[in-house]
């Protein structure tokens, strides 16, 4: 019998051991060592805004259905202004990093102008500090008026700390 026996595949048990080590050791690194840098080196910004009408339909889960009253988001990162309307304008936020990144208790502020007779309008969401690791996007919801979208003139969005010191922001080509 010899001394390093093989699999099916004929690669030895110890080669098998170590590439899952190796891959093990690369997963983890790529996952959890942006978590490990300081916040200077985070690095997350805003690479995308995807500006939608939602119904409330659009936020209703199956378990809503059979009688569960508490929304349950799974991996989807919900922001709103008026945390008991779903419907609304909801500007979808594309990061290039996953939001664990971000830091805790901070907000979103959308600027937006619909005319020039209701002037600049502002609104303010807090983001759930309970993020999944995977998720590179924020739907930030403008519940509390109805804004349409088809009379949108232009857009600012910005992340911001508990001490309004802006962390990223994005602006729609019209806001300059």
């Amino acid at each position: 019998m010899p001394l390093i026996q093989n699999d099916i595949y004929g690669m030895s048990i110890l080669r098998t051991f170590a590439l899952s080590v190796c891959l093990l050791l690369i997963v983890t690194d790529i996952h959890c060592g942006p978590i490990r840098q300081s916040a200077k080196k985070r690095n997350v910004m805003i690479q995308r805004v995807s500006i939608y009408q939602l119904g409330d339909d659009s936020f209703k889960t199956i378990g809503e259905y059979f009688g569960h009253k508490k929304e349950h988001t799974y991996f989807r990162c919900i922001a709103r202004d008026d945390e008991n309307i779903r419907a609304g304008t909801y500007f979808v936020l594309g990061f290039n990093r996953s939001i664990t990144l971000l830091p805790e208790k901070i907000f979103a502020r959308i600027y937006v102008l619909t005319s020039l007779r209701d002037g600049v309008l502002s609104f303010k969401c807090r983001i759930p500090d309970h993020r999944h690791v995977f998720v590179s996007e924020i739907y930030c919801g403008i519940t509390s008026k109805p804004i349409d979208i088809k009379n949108l003139k232009a857009w600012k969005v910005e992340l911001i700390d508990k001490n309004d010191k802006v962390l990223c922001a994005q602006q729609s080509y019209m806001w300059q």
